[in-house]
């Protein structure tokens, strides 16, 4: 990794974070919460005064990828030690409502952050859509007429009886046509451009790889818009999915460990990433593309919000969770609960986080 394209990827986490952050921020601001720091990295160590403006301090962490509201009506996690040599106002009662939409502000600054991406997108280089290739990726079985003839994982079919391919689309359509024959097929392997000979039922017994083509297919602003709102919401469904599977596949293994369950995970933990490996996967894809960039911040904005919603205590949906409790017994979860429940999710928030370091460190090497 070239350390250029590190630093960038460590800007554009902390940018995504802030934006999360100035969501909270600018919600405690409409309902008069305070908001005595607004700081751009994690909140402890040195830090640079930058200006104060709005009743509030800003701030400049050098420990920076991260950010933070200190929002102490809240009883957020930074209130207690950051503001402690702060002068405050006397405290107010906010309601229940004032207090979520606090809460969910942040996660709707990120969505709406890759709404703007997305958009910026789909009228520059077009929105990512992924393609079938002529890569085979797999073949279908042991016995599949392509893994008889000879060929290999990851070759390229470049022609089909001389017929030119290139792409995925043309090696089905161009197969289609021939049943119950032997065809030609030329792959490319390597530097090396093989000759097979395959018979054909209408297929080939094989998966092919995917490619990923940016598609600018809207031709006015509102399509644009539209296009961009469905992928963005495509997106985040998706990942909403991705989240489930993996938290199912975490507490299968846990279970397994404990003897408790016999369930197999649904997902392989060890490809989960952490924050080594993101930065990792960021600053190689943007080296080779530099529009790449926009894509990960695209894809990042939405798992932060997706995360944070998460209702796990330490986290803006655990603190909903809390909100929910208060609105539904008309009283406010004991102050020693929470805080216990506070502990027990940010332990299981590291415990999450040493997995995914442990991941990326064998990934790594």
């Amino acid at each position: 990794m070239d350390f250029i394209f590190v630093i960038i990827s460590i800007l554009v986490i902390t940018l995504l974070i802030v934006v999360h952050e100035f969501g909270h921020f600018l919600a405690a601001k409409l309902y008069g919460f305070q908001t005595p720091i607004f700081g751009i990295g994690m909140p402890f160590g040195p830090f640079i005064k930058l200006f104060k403006k709005w009743d509030t301090e800003f701030r400049f962490y050098f420990a920076l990828i991260g950010g933070f509201v200190a929002i102490p009506e809240t009883s957020d996690e930074t209130s207690t030690e950051t503001i402690k040599d702060m002068e405050l106002k006397p405290f107010r009662k906010f309601p229940v409502y004032q207090r979520a939409v606090v809460a969910v502000a942040g996660v709707a600054f990120n969505i709406l952050f890759a709404l703007i991406i997305a958009f910026f997108m789909s009228t520059s280089i077009g929105l990512p859509k992924l393609l079938a290739s002529n890569k085979i990726a797999e073949f279908v079985s042991d016995s599949s007429p392509a893994k008889q003839a000879g060929l290999e994982f990851g070759d390229y079919v470049i022609s089909v009886n001389g017929q030119k391919i290139a792409s995925g689309k043309d090696l089905q359509q161009t197969i289609d046509q021939y049943t119950d024959e032997d065809i030609e097929l030329k792959v490319k392997r390597g530097e090396e451009i093989l000759s097979y000979e395959v018979h054909s039922e209408g297929a080939i017994g094989v998966r092919l790889g995917y490619s990923k083509e940016y598609i600018k297919s809207a031709t006015n602003i509102l399509e644009h818009i539209y296009n961009s709102a469905k992928y963005t919401l495509e997106t985040l469904l998706m990942m909403v999915l991705s989240i489930i599977t993996i938290f199912a596949s975490l507490f299968a293994k846990i279970g397994n460990l404990l003897g408790l369950s016999s369930i197999s995970p649904a997902a392989s933990l060890g490809e989960v990433k952490g924050i080594v490996g993101i930065v990792q996967l960021i600053s190689e894809d943007i080296r080779n593309n530099l529009w790449m960039i926009l894509e990960f911040a695209f894809l990042l904005n939405l798992n932060l919000a997706v995360i944070n919603l998460l209702p796990i205590p330490a986290l803006d949906g655990g603190y909903l969770l809390f909100l929910a409790y208060e609105a539904l017994f008309k009283k406010k979860p004991s102050i020693a609960l929470q805080e216990g429940l506070v502990q027990v999710g940010f332990i299981f928030l590291l415990s999450i986080m040493a997995l995914t370091t442990i991941n990326d460190i064998r990934n790594f090497f």
